[in-house]
């Protein structure tokens, strides 16, 4: 990697020098700088360009201009959200911070093109970042070039067209678990969790949702019993927890419980505080994703795969074997999405469609229509 070297003159004023090593003589190259700003670009170019300075010259000539860089954008861009949420602000802080500026950020805004931003995303990709981390990072990138399309900074946003990563891998897919198969992980749960890996599969709350939950959202006594789904843990600056809103709006919403999970919860609520989280750590506590997967989930599932599972679902599965029960049992779409929380009932069919028995057998009695139809006409055109 390129380096900076700062010194002092004689007359006060400070020089910057950039050293390099050349890559087709591998012997150390060097160049000085008035400012630390123009020091700082050469080193951003040569980093991101293999220490070719050819390149690297090419594009800071180039990129004299006076609008604004990529980096300078995408910070107003944020600062212009309206009511943020702490935790989306400090996402998308670092997302500019660790994945975009030292690349790309330096780019005047109105130069940069699909060719950055496709080196961008293959920079990504050499760094070992997950198609998700990408398509996450270039969903940002994109919102602040339709800001700076309405800032009058450019006229198009460079990211349309733009090919990412699909992301589709086997192991990414959502597991069904059947009864058996969850009966088995329940019976090798620890005894201070169970209760709380019964209420994630009977309800498909999300973990974050699920462990905000106070008691006082329960409510044993309507008909039929019910819990109000209206806050998640987020995490804010300096990765500190808080309790704030749903994903989304359709997030906030009432779930009924089922009467073994009634029984489940009586003992919970019971003699309680209504402002006590509804299930904690001994010592009342929020129970931690990671802890509660690493100590707990992971035993669980091994014992069970001791057993006969041959399944290694994640924690999450829950959720989606939650969903698959409702649907295998008759229930729509539209009922399914609004017990799961999902903005739209596109999200819920993308995900559970292929398990609903009826459209399938649907299916396939259309294509064999078809099919027949298609059989007799051959028979009358012979």
């Amino acid at each position: 990697m390129a380096s900076i070297w700062a010194r002092r003159k004689s007359d006060g004023s400070q020089s910057f020098t950039v050293r390099w090593r050349n890559p087709q003589t591998r012997k150390q190259e060097a160049i000085s700088f008035a400012t630390s700003t123009e020091a700082e670009t050469l080193k951003r170019l040569l980093d991101a360009n293999d220490q070719s300075f050819a390149i690297a010259q090419h594009a800071m000539v180039k990129n004299q201009t006076k609008a604004p860089s990529v980096s300078a954008v995408i910070q107003e861009h944020i600062d212009l959200l309206v009511r943020p949420s702490v935790g989306t602000v400090h996402t998308y802080q670092t997302m500019l911070d660790l994945h975009i500026a030292n690349v790309i950020g330096h780019i005047p805004v109105d130069k940069l093109d699909y060719r950055h931003l496709t080196y961008w995303i293959k920079a990504m990709q050499k760094k070992g970042r997950s198609p998700k981390t990408i398509r996450n990072n270039h969903g940002l990138i994109f919102a602040a070039m339709e800001t700076a399309i309405m800032l009058g900074y450019r006229t198009d946003n460079p990211c349309r067209g733009v090919q990412l990563p699909t992301g589709e891998k086997a192991e990414d897919e959502a597991r069904f678990l059947t009864h058996s198969e969850f009966g088995l992980i329940l019976e090798c749960m620890g005894e201070r969790y169970k209760a709380f890996t019964e209420f994630l599969v009977m309800t498909g709350t999300r973990f974050g949702e699920a462990t905000a939950a106070s008691v006082a959202d329960v409510d044993l006594m309507s008909k039929p019993a019910t819990i109000r789904i209206n806050k998640a843990w987020k995490r804010g600056a300096g990765s500190q927890y808080y309790i704030g809103a749903t994903k989304t709006g359709a997030g906030k919403r009432t779930v009924s419980l089922n009467p073994q999970l009634v029984d489940v919860l009586i003992p919970l609520v019971a003699s309680r505080q209504g402002s006590e989280l509804l299930f904690s750590t001994p010592k009342g506590e929020r129970i931690m994703h990671g802890l509660f997967w690493r100590h707990y989930w992971l035993p669980a599932v091994k014992a069970a795969q001791s057993q006969g599972l041959k399944k290694t679902p994640r924690v999450h599965d829950l959720r989606h074997t939650h969903a698959s029960w409702l649907i295998q049992d008759g229930v729509s779409l539209f009922i399914v999405s609004r017990r799961l929380g999902h903005a739209s009932t596109r999200t819920t069919e993308q995900v559970y469609g292929h398990l609903m028995p009826q459209a399938l057998q649907d299916s396939a009695d259309a294509v064999e229509r078809s099919a027949v139809i298609w059989r007799e006409w051959r028979v009358g055109s012979a």
